[in-house]
């Protein structure tokens, strides 16, 4: 197996893609099958594959993916410490969103949504030199899925306070 990163396009079979049947699951299943080529056009993010390069026609080919878009967010401590900087004069400052990100799931249970995270991690960073972004923030939709991108280790922190609806964690 070979496996390769590269933008979604409309040549890769997204409609076979599948999650499984785990909670959220069929969630994002139907992000990649209908919100994705979408969002892909009108150039609110981007959606990364990885591709199996033997499989790049057949129904299993999409391994896994994540998206990756720019946001803004109100300045906090932790914010301002994050960046290194004691005293920002911005409202906001801008970084990029990990967004859906999914893991077929022949492909579950392995390092592949870890992976993923590191790809996303590495993307922003490159994006942050070519044009700025302060941090990379994940918006996990439950406790659980936060605590798995806080083992990690990749030095996730939760932005927003616990009580409350938002779950959003930043590195």
């Amino acid at each position: 197996m070979t496996l390769t990163l590269t933008k979604l396009t409309a040549e890769y079979p997204v409609h076979a893609f599948t999650c499984g049947s785990r909670p959220g699951a069929a969630e994002i299943d139907d992000y990649l099958k209908t919100s994705a080529p979408l969002e892909r056009e009108s150039g609110l993010s981007v959606v990364w594959v990885v591709i199996d390069t033997a499989l790049t026609q057949a129904e299993d080919a999409i391994v896994g993916f994540f998206t990756l878009s720019p946001l803004g967010v109100r300045v906090n401590p932790i914010i301002t410490a994050a960046v290194g900087l004691p005293h920002i004069s911005y409202p906001s400052v801008g970084g990029w969103l990990l967004g859906r990100l999914g893991v077929a799931v022949k492909h579950q249970g392995g390092n592949m949504g870890r992976d993923l995270v590191a790809a996303g991690r590495d993307m922003a960073l490159r994006l942050r030199e070519r044009g700025g972004g302060a941090f990379l923030v994940v918006d996990p939709k439950n406790d659980k899925l936060a605590a798995w991108y806080e083992s990690l280790q990749f030095g996730f922190q939760r932005l927003e306070p616990t009580h409350t609806k938002v779950r959003r964690i930043f590195l």
